[in-house]
């Protein structure tokens, strides 16, 4: 077996992937059969490759198991009511959607001494420097407890347990600074002296968006520029990963060889600088499975041997999954290890017919994209609920090459704030945040997916790569450019035809705030909300059903009510989304206001000047309702 770490890491990650959104029960099943696969092998003394993945395919049942039993169900059990709560902050703040977001470890709970993970959510800023203690009264819930897609989000990602403060006092947390000698304490200081460093250099949009790409930080990213790159398909940018780590960790190891350092020494050092920069960015997944294929890399350096890209991949999917087996069910973790994997395998087959092309410098960026979709696409279309655009491909393309350049001097500016950094990094910036705005406006299709509408293509693609392993094994010449070509034609014609057929559907979704209902009204990307049944309309709720939806601007905005608890919410919603036009209660006078969207939809929207609102859509014939009573009840000449 010539590369026993693909083998074993690829099917211990395919194995956690798939049962990850099984029922538990089907775990005990598929340990059985792997196990009893296991023993025929080796009772047919089979060698090899098939032994080991059963193998491998066997232990992982077994550790997400034990996972689910030592680790999930027992946090889930412990859900509290206002209790007393003293916990150390174990890493900087999330902030999005006008919240605060903390880690915690806890100290004690009632005064009993209880370990546990929470993950804090906080109206204000806990103004205190990380591995210090807070207190506060508290109450402990599961995370994504009515919501079953959130829920598999947190489980994946290892956060089981959510807390929020009983009272919403800004001075309610009781801070006791700690002489921590943690070691992490010194990286997420300097991480933070890094981030303010960025944002007293640069303007507000280049300083988010080079935090994002050097720290994976999105705090202060307008959510409109952030849509412009999740449309564009280049939102990879902000999730610091193979881009970030090779470019700055081999450019580390280069400047070190410049400098006459010798070669092992220099592999050393580089070492020590991905280990860093692992922990910078707190350990993220993607940042890891970067972090690990480097250091195999470096290792090779150091003992003067070549490492292989495929071994070395294999082995950092065994490291993440061995040591969380439920990780594998993160996007995140199987788009990055989809996108590497698709390099290591059809990246030089599919640019070999260009080695002597005079389009070579042009030829070989496209095919290093076209080999990253091969299993990106498929995973995206399962997995994204807004989808992918075709304008990936050349937004990549454009976008990445400058990336590079951007993120070197960035690191450097925050180091060494001299203009010679600063001044090229701020003009990279605002290229890629004005070439992402361009190329998100222009007209793609998008391609969308789910496992029902996708079950057909995902089966003809498993059958195409299943022959094509076959028929090499049996040493026919099958050319795997083509099985990757033949994969990538079936997902595109896939995500594409469902969505062709619907593209004029009109579709409601119901925005459950918890505050209040709105109403999302679409037609392919156009876009209304309609904020008509309660007197709230978080920003942060329409904000993520915008992104699913992959709609850049809104033809409607509404918004009902004119309570002061509307104002930081509207004001928020105002500057963020862009929207043709703009119905506020608050400026409108009751009674009775007619609109229109596209193609022929139109409504009415009825104000009691009471704070209660009405709304009717009417559409080839077919009439809508959201909110109130209907309004049209009320007049005398009903339109």
């Amino acid at each position: 077996m010539s590369r026993p770490f693909a083998v074993v890491g690829f099917s211990f990650l395919f194995t956690c992937a798939f049962l990850f959104f099984l029922p538990d029960w089907a775990l005990y099943v598929a340990l059985a059969v792997f196990a009893a696969g296991f023993a025929l092998a080796l009772a047919l003394r089979q060698k090899g490759a098939v032994p080991a993945a059963l193998a491998s395919a066997a232990l992982a049942c077994l550790l997400m198991l034990v996972q689910l039993g030592q680790a999930y169900y027992p946090a889930l059990q412990s859900a509290y009511n206002s209790v007393e709560i003293r916990a150390v902050i174990t890493g900087d703040a999330d902030a999005q959607y006008g919240r605060y977001y903390y880690p915690l470890q806890t100290v004690s709970i009632e005064g009993q001494k209880k370990k546990l993970k929470l993950r804090l959510s906080s109206k204000y800023p806990i103004y205190a420097a990380p591995y210090d203690e807070i207190a506060f009264t508290g109450s402990i819930f599961s995370l994504g407890g009515d919501d079953p897609d959130m829920a598999l989000n947190y489980r994946a990602r290892g956060i089981y347990l959510g807390v929020y403060p009983d009272s919403f006092e800004e001075d309610r947390y009781e801070v006791t600074p700690r002489n921590s000698m943690h070691p992490m304490r010194a990286v997420l200081l300097f991480r933070r002296y890094l981030q303010n460093q960025l944002q007293s250099i640069y303007p507000d949009d280049a300083a988010a968006l080079l935090r994002g790409m050097l720290l994976g930080d999105k705090t202060g990213l307008r959510w409109a520029v952030e849509q412009d790159f999740r449309v564009a398909g280049i939102s990879h940018l902000f999730s610091v990963s193979g881009l970030q780590m090779s470019i700055l960790a081999w450019s580390f190891f280069k400047a070190l060889l410049a400098l006459k350092c010798k070669r092992k020494p220099a592999a050393l050092c580089g070492a020590v600088f991905v280990l860093f920069f692992m922990a910078l960015t707190g350990f993220s997944s993607s940042c890891v499975r970067a972090g690990l294929m480097m250091l195999v890399l470096l290792a090779g350096e150091l003992f003067s041997r070549k490492a292989d890209s495929l071994n070395s991949l294999g082995f950092a999917a065994l490291v993440l999954c061995a040591a969380s087996p439920l990780s594998a069910g993160q996007i995140g973790l199987q788009l990055s290890f989809g996108a590497v994997l698709g390099i290591v395998l059809f990246a030089d087959r599919l640019s070999a017919p260009f080695k002597k092309c005079k389009l070579k410098f042009l030829m070989e960026p496209l095919c290093v994209t076209a080999s990253v979709m091969v299993l990106y696409l498929p995973i995206s279309l399962l997995r994204l609920p807004g989808g992918i655009s075709l304008m990936c491909f050349p937004a990549n393309v454009l976008t990445v090459p400058l990336a590079g350049p951007a993120l070197i001097l960035a690191g450097l500016s925050a180091l060494l704030p001299l203009k010679i950094f600063v001044y090229p990094a701020r003009l990279l910036a605002q290229l890629i945040i004005s070439g992402a705005h361009f190329l998100a406006g222009l007209p793609a299709p998008v391609l969308r997916g789910d496992v029902k509408t996708l079950a057909i293509p995902i089966a003809l693609c498993a059958m195409t790569a299943a022959i094509a392993l076959i028929l090499r094994y049996a040493g026919k010449p099958v050319k795997l450019r083509y099985t990757a070509a033949a994969v990538c034609v079936c997902m595109l014609l896939g995500g594409w035809l469902p969505g062709f057929i619907t593209r004029n559907e009109i579709n409601v979704e119901r925005l459950d705030t918890g505050q209040g209902i709105s109403y999302l009204v679409s037609q392919g990307n156009r876009a209304a909300l309609l904020g008509c049944g309660g007197d709230k309309l978080p920003a942060g709720s329409a904000k993520r059903a915008l992104s699913t939806l992959g709609a850049r601007e809104l033809q409607l905005l509404l918004i009902p009510g004119a309570s002061k608890a509307l104002s930081a919410g509207k004001a928020e919603l105002i500057r963020d989304i862009p929207a043709a036009r703009l119905i506020d209660a608050a400026e409108t006078p009751p009674g009775f206001t007619n609109f229109s969207l596209w193609d022929g939809l139109a409504g009415i929207l009825y104000l009691d000047g009471a704070g209660g609102a009405a709304c009717l859509l009417e559409w080839s014939g077919e009439v809508l309702q959201f909110g109130g009573e209907n309004p049209w009840r009320y007049s005398t000449n009903p339109p």
